[in-house]
């Protein structure tokens, strides 16, 4: 009899990270639902963005026109900021300003990034977890949150509609602090193929041009970046002379969700009389400055105060630079 129970004890221990996984793959599944969603159907959100200084007003609308992505999100204030994508340019209109244009691959201003990540490569780095279901006013929605396995990143709560699996509710926390980072949240959502008469002029619509801004892909600096996030790849770097005595390097990382820049500006000279630090946080990005020797620098990312402090104080320089 002792040996029957033991077997089935044992037998537990091995069903038990099986069903985890499983249920991992599900939630991951439900995920990629999500993605799917924002990405190919006809729809209009009306949403609010709130964080700990501000609360805006906004309309978002996507179709998907002569096999390409159309959108726009329209700041439902005074402001009337208003950003248009058309296929990979994403173009910007802000009364009294110049308008210009950008590449990408949507609109990355007001929208939460999770709800287009790649959560396959994701589930590396972070915990994908079923919490269960509640209504976000007559909508049925999925509880899904989305953890960081370490205590280097933020952390998301989202409701996801169970019918059309659209995103109506995200929040980014910091799980460390326990402090509500950023919220969007849904006050209306339709899916109708007139939403595509609404996007029709934006195609033959005439966009600013993109600029030419040359990259230094294969630039090699007298400094270096020690200790990252895992999974946190280089993406680009950049070298811009600001003025005749100083130099902007720049190296972008991205861990399929999040952000992070590293700049570097050499003065050529020690900058010791102003050796402070400077650390503040706007929305879900945070901006460190410190002065290191000859150098300054910045670092600016949708990161935790306490990792972005890390990432700059691993940044090393070669021997003449320091």
């Amino acid at each position: 009899m002792q040996y029957i129970v033991f077997l089935i004890l044992l037998l537990g221990s091995f069903l038990s990270p099986l069903k985890a996984s499983a249920k991992q793959s599900n939630t991951e599944a439900l995920l990629q639902d999500m993605t799917h969603s924002v990405q190919t159907l006809t729809y209009e959100l009306a949403f609010i963005n709130l964080d700990q200084k501000a609360l805006i007003p906004l309309r978002y609308r996507h179709a998907i026109i002569d096999n390409q992505a159309i959108a726009q999100i329209v700041q439902m204030d005074s402001s009337r900021r208003e950003i248009i994508q058309r296929g990979n340019q994403i173009s910007y209109y802000e009364p009294g300003l110049d308008s210009f244009s950008l590449r990408g691959n949507h609109i990355v201003d007001y929208l939460p990034p999770i709800i287009f990540a790649d959560f396959s490569n994701l589930q590396k780095f972070y915990n994908f977890i079923d919490a269960g279901f509640t209504h976000v006013g007559d909508h049925p929605v999925h509880i899904v949150r989305v953890i960081s396995k370490d205590n280097d990143r933020y952390n998301y709560h989202l409701l996801i509609d169970k019918k059309t699996h659209l995103p109506l509710f995200t929040e980014l926390f910091d799980q460390n602090d326990r402090v509500i980072i950023e919220e969007s949240r849904v006050i209306a959502a339709r899916v109708s193929d007139d939403i595509k008469q609404k996007l029709n002029t934006i195609v033959e619509l005439k966009l600013p041009p993109i600029p030419v801004i040359p990259l230094s892909q294969n630039a090699k600096f007298s400094w270096k970046v020690n200790k990252l996030p895992d999974g946190f790849q280089e993406i680009s770097r950049n070298r811009i002379r600001t003025s005749k005595t100083e130099l902007l390097e720049t190296i972008m990382y991205n861990d399929g969700l999040f952000n992070v820049s590293v700049n570097v500006v050499n003065f050529g000279e020690k900058t010791a009389k102003n050796t402070g630090e400077s650390l503040f946080r706007q929305g879900r990005r945070t901006i460190y400055v410190v002065h290191k020797g000859k150098n300054i620098i910045t670092v600016i990312g949708e990161l935790p105060f306490k990792t972005i402090k890390q990432i700059a104080a691993s940044v090393t320089f070669a021997e003449n630079n320091a």
